[in-house]
């Protein structure tokens, strides 16, 4: 029995059995406009190049066989038997793919729990555990009814009370089987959204304000209003910022990295006018 088709990063041919990969690694960059779901990138190497880290069918590379491991021949009907000195306890024969060029496949014989997971799934599981939440904004002029800013007065942005969960960089590590993975995240820079079509991208946590800065540009981290917010809903332009976080990881004889966004919730800031006084 043949065994199926269907590829993530590589397809086999089913009249040569040829495996034929694209010219990619197998994943990609994601965003999540705050929503907390996560895209990423792996590949891993063979003979000096980079190939993707996932096969025909969903198989995952093992750098030990030097193959995309797939199913196993019981699943697809084969009784075949173990090789001399194992039993079926000690593992099973597998499809074993090989990348391009050279043979399509072969079954070849994988000890019980050599092969577990794709090292980028336990990747998102170490980076589920991180349990990542948006920054918490720092902002000059403050948020509040009884707060108002002042047209060309510069406005002061930065990252309030910065933890690891908020801002980095964290560690975590994900496991299953003899599979282990250690991934290390941080933010690389913060897109503030001021509202007022302008956006403002920082690198680092910003400076925050203090009262001797008196009207001072922020020198890490500000923006500047040219008009009043009384025409925006609720009279106050909505400030968001996104940090951009970026986690690096290894381990299953790969490595990877992965990107996303957190975006915080919207938050009003109120911009007039100082009023002129004449006698």
């Amino acid at each position: 029995m043949a065994p199926a088709a269907n590829a993530d990063g590589c397809d086999v041919d089913e009249e040569t059995g040829e495996v034929v990969c694209e010219d990619e690694d197998g994943g990609g960059n994601g965003g999540d406009n705050g929503s907390g779901n996560t895209g990423g990138s792996s590949t891993c190497n063979y003979n000096g190049r980079e190939i993707p880290c996932t096969g025909p069918g969903g198989s995952v590379w093992s750098s030990l066989h030097e193959c995309w491991i797939g199913p196993s021949a019981e699943e697809l009907g084969e009784d075949l038997v173990p090789p001399d000195g194992q039993t079926e306890e000690d593992g099973a024969w597998h499809v074993c793919y090989f990348p391009p060029p050279g043979s399509s496949w072969e079954y070849t014989w994988v000890q019980t729990g050599e092969v577990g997971i794709d090292p980028v799934v336990l990747a998102q599981r170490a980076i589920a555990s991180m349990d990542l939440d948006p920054i918490k904004i720092g902002i000059v002029p403050e948020s509040g009814p009884n707060r108002v800013g002042l047209v060309g007065l510069p406005v002061w942005m930065w990252v309030d009370s910065p933890t690891d969960d908020t801002f980095g960089p964290i560690t975590a590590s994900a496991s299953e089987g003899s599979v282990s993975v250690s991934a290390t995240a941080s933010v690389s820079s913060i897109v503030w959204d001021m509202g007022d079509g302008t956006k403002v991208n920082c690198t680092g946590k910003g400076t925050p304000y203090a009262d001797h800065y008196g009207k001072q540009d922020s020198p890490t981290c500000g923006h500047r209003y040219a008009k009043m917010s009384t025409d925006q809903p609720d009279g106050a332009y909505q400030v968001t910022a996104t940090s951009h976080w970026v986690v690096e990881w290894t381990g299953g004889g790969q490595s990877g990295t992965i990107e996303f966004d957190l975006t915080t919730d919207p938050l009003p800031i109120r911009i007039g006018e100082a009023q002129v006084l004449t006698q």
